[in-house]
């Protein structure tokens, strides 16, 4: 794939970015979040990732978006990379990510993200991307009404997701085996937010060329148009007005959301990594989380978004249902559907 040109370049807190969302482009039909997150963000979360060398006219953050739309990052989807020299958004603010490795927690579905590109080297170009990432992440908090209390790590919502117990920054710094991060930042993560926390106090931050205005479509398929419920300017209420059997698409045509109500029993389901299985559809406590290729027990949407699953598909609809049954889970955690 040929270097990626942004459908918009515009500067934001002092960053230039480049904005190429994937809900606009997906030649690959890779897949994608589904969770609005319109008028739910509740602050910003940093992440490292390795920085890498990169051909003559592009940077690691344009770099890293194609790989995004190549399929090459497997399930990380964020709303920006950014390294020294520009950010490429990747995903719309009203969209959650996949990200904080908290399956449907706060992390993922109420933060926006940004993976700061840089090295353990810690030289010159590390500390220009960091700089970008704090910039960037003092624009967002300030478009959100955010205070620097609502800044945190990967690591604050995987020690949240097992359960620890602390203040913001505690859990922002605490220790977890699964994984520090951001791993170049951590060890100085009391400067960084003073860095952060002095681009908040530099006044109000302004976008300097709005992008085209997006529309999102509620039909059964994009092909059908007659099928058309309506056309909003936002992806919530889009959500809200999309019936069972129909689904809400960009302005390129790309599936950004469906009704659940389209699966059907003994189809099979690819969970993706780390998703919260469910004793029932009321329960708030996981279980355990799992991974890997399930079916629908019955294919019936019960509360919550959450399905039946089981491990065979010779045990759709059988019973006991307790002997077949091995959970609930949220439809949004389908992958590649089969």
């Amino acid at each position: 794939m040929a270097i990626l040109r942004p459908d918009a370049t515009t500067t934001f807190g002092g960053v230039t970015v480049n904005e190429y969302l994937l809900t606009k482009h997906n030649p690959n039909r890779i897949d994608m979040p589904s969770v609005s997150m319109a008028g739910k963000i509740i602050g910003v979360t940093v992440h490292n990732t390795d920085w890498i060398t990169v051909a003559s006219g592009t940077t690691p953050a344009e770099q890293y978006t194609r790989a995004t739309v190549n399929n090459n990052m497997k399930d990380v989807r964020v709303h920006y990379y950014v390294d020294n020299v520009c950010a490429w958004q990747n995903l719309p603010h009203s969209l959650s990510g996949w990200h904080a490795a908290d399956g449907s927690g706060n992390g993922n579905r109420r933060t926006i993200a940004i993976e700061c590109i840089m090295s353990s080297a810690y030289n010159s170009t590390d500390k220009k991307s960091e700089d970008n990432a704090a910039k960037l992440a003092a624009a967002l908090l300030k478009q959100y009404g955010l205070d620097i209390n609502h800044l945190y790590t990967h690591t604050h919502w995987l020690n949240v997701r097992d359960g620890r117990n602390g203040t913001i920054d505690q859990l922002n710094t605490m220790y977890n085996r699964y994984k520090m991060c951001p791993a170049y930042i951590l060890p100085h993560w009391a400067e960084f937010k003073k860095k952060v926390q002095s681009y908040l106090n530099a006044g109000t931050f302004t976008i300097s060329a709005p992008s085209t205005k997006q529309l999102y479509r509620v039909r059964k398929s994009w092909t059908d148009t007659k099928s058309q419920l309506g056309a909003y300017s936002s992806l919530e209420n889009a959500q809200k007005a999309c019936k069972v059997g129909y689904s809400v698409f960009d302005a390129s045509g790309s599936e950004v959301y469906t009704n659940g109500g389209k699966f059907t029993k003994g189809q099979k389901v690819a969970i993706r990594a780390n998703t919260p299985l469910f004793a029932s559809a009321e329960t708030t406590s996981v279980t355990r989380r799992i991974s890997g290729t399930y079916y629908l027990y019955d294919g019936i949407a019960c509360k919550n978004g959450r399905y039946r699953i089981t491990t065979k598909p010779e045990f759709c609809g059988k019973t006991p249902v307790g002997q077949y049954v091995t959970g609930y889970v949220s439809w949004d955690n389908f992958g590649v559907i089969g």
